[in-house]
């Protein structure tokens, strides 16, 4: 039976700690979305008017939208609406003790709470899954932790952007489906509303989220089908207005700042470049580009296959997956949030970024591709542990240095040599080298210096490795 246990307990403990280990800035990103937070618990409005611009706070930002005198968030809302659930009760529990709560520590904790807790829980989810399918608690723990601590999903769980939040949300929904269709009883009442609840958060988060909400919508459809429950009205309405709860939300929020529904910030951009910049297309995304695809993909630079090795060996697992005829629905809904991100992502205007040292606006895709990797034949999985090993050595390079590489060697890419620029080795490395080594508990808990900070989570990531190789069972001895 498909069900959480003391394992996957193990494994979103040991995710929570190195999440909550490393913190770096968001940069004018992050701080968009948290001026709106800051703004709603801090004076009850939507503006950010008092906040933007207030550098001496470290929540300064130009990623503004301005309309009617006012500025906003250009962002989507999801995840300055869940900071705020958070951060309400830090601030007023803080006035009432007399104290005034930092801005950095406030970044900090909401970093934590609304994307690093939401992370950890998805990667012990992606375990869950992968122990189901493939028998082996080992194999689910590689597969895992070549996802959670392999890919972007790494350093993106550790700043203050909407990707990776928007990337747990969609799993977490995916994993309660698939949990419907792995088990025999009827489909009850509360699962379907989580899904739908989350499935709506995940678009007011990154409205890209469309790209995989859609495939689940039919996935969760085609689950109903399965068991013959869709002529249970129930399961069809619960999720659809459990979805609509957050539609509202960003209805109502548009009504209160622009005076319309059905628009968003990008519409009233402040910057004058950002602004001309999306109007072409569909915010800003036109056609895809096959250059741009293969940039994303296979270029040192920044793409996903040299900075995260071991997602090769999620080609290899689809063959296998789409031969086992049982899971070849969960296999496409792989296949499309992979192609349809890279498409996607292919055709935006600023598909490096800007300041990143990935494209990141593919993310949210990122979890799923753990279902073809654990496929891999089992006498092909020690290339899949020394590949992961690469890939959590090389995200952790980004995850203590700094995310946020500078863009001007990506908008140049196509005049630059194959191997003449490598986001990672030619600034996060160096960065590292020189001594600038990004916050870190190692730091701030024992006083560490530099790669010596380090040291406290590899060793508890290579022991819980150890752990899980030698003694899988120990975790949990029920059937």
């Amino acid at each position: 039976m498909l069900r959480f246990k003391k394992d996957a307990l193990f494994v979103f403990i040991l995710l929570a700690i190195t999440y909550a280990y490393f913190y770096q800035d968001p940069g004018w990103n992050g701080n968009s979305r948290l001026d709106l937070t800051a703004a709603i618990v801090r004076e009850g409005r939507l503006t950010i008017d008092s906040f933007y611009a207030n550098e001496g706070e470290g929540i300064k930002t130009g990623d503004l939208s301005f309309y009617n005198n006012h500025y906003y968030t250009d962002k989507a809302i999801g995840s300055s609406v869940i900071a705020a659930v958070f951060y309400l009760p830090m601030y007023w529990g803080a006035r009432l003790l007399g104290q005034n709560l930092s801005v950095w520590l406030m970044k900090y904790l909401l970093t934590l709470l609304v994307l690093g807790l939401p992370s950890a829980l998805a990667g012990s989810l992606i375990y869950v899954m992968c122990e189901y399918i493939s028998k082996s608690k080992f194999r689910a723990f590689i597969g895992t932790l070549s996802i959670t601590l392999g890919t972007m999903s790494f350093p993106f769980s550790i700043t203050f952007f909407g990707h990776q939040l928007a990337a747990s949300l969609l799993f977490i929904s995916f994993f309660l489906i698939f949990q419907l269709n792995a088990n025999p009883a009827p489909v009850g009442n509360g699962r379907p509303f989580l899904i739908g609840l989350l499935l709506g958060l995940a678009l007011i988060t990154d409205y890209t989220t469309t790209v995989i909400a859609l495939p689940l919508v039919f996935y969760y459809f085609y689950v109903l089908w399965k068991k013959q429950a869709l002529r249970r009205v129930l399961t069809v309405v619960i999720p659809a207005l459990a979805g609509l709860i957050p539609m509202a939300l960003v209805l109502g929020y548009n009504i209160l700042c622009y005076g319309q529904p059905f628009v968003n910030g990008y519409q009233y951009l402040a910057n004058p470049y950002f602004k001309e910049a999306m109007s072409h297309g569909i915010m800003g995304i036109g056609r895809p580009h096959p250059k741009v695809v293969f940039y994303q993909t296979f270029h040192p630079a920044q793409g996903l296959f040299w900075q995260s090795p071991v997602l090769l060996m999620v080609l290899v697992g689809w063959f296998f997956m789409f031969r086992a005829k049982q899971y070849r629905i969960e296999g496409l809904i792989a296949g499309v949030a992979f192609c349809g991100y890279l498409l996607l992502n292919s055709g935006y205007f600023m598909w490096w970024g800007g300041f990143s040292f990935g494209p990141r606006q593919i993310v949210p895709m990122l979890p799923f591709l753990c279902l073809p990797l654990i496929f891999v034949p089992r006498r092909l999985f020690p290339l899949v542990v020394i590949l992961a090993v690469v890939s959590i050595i090389q995200m952790g390079i980004v995850a203590a240095s700094n995310i946020m590489v500078p863009e001007e060697y990506f908008v140049k890419i196509a005049r630059i040599g194959f191997f003449e620029y490598s986001a990672i080795y030619s600034y996060c490395l160096k960065q590292l080298i020189a001594g600038n080594y990004a916050w870190n508990l190692g730091q701030a808990i024992f006083g560490l210096k530099n790669w010596v900070s380090l040291l406290p989570i590899a060793l508890a990531i290579s022991g819980a490795t150890l752990f899980m190789a030698f003694f899988p069972t120990r975790l949990d001895r029920n059937p």
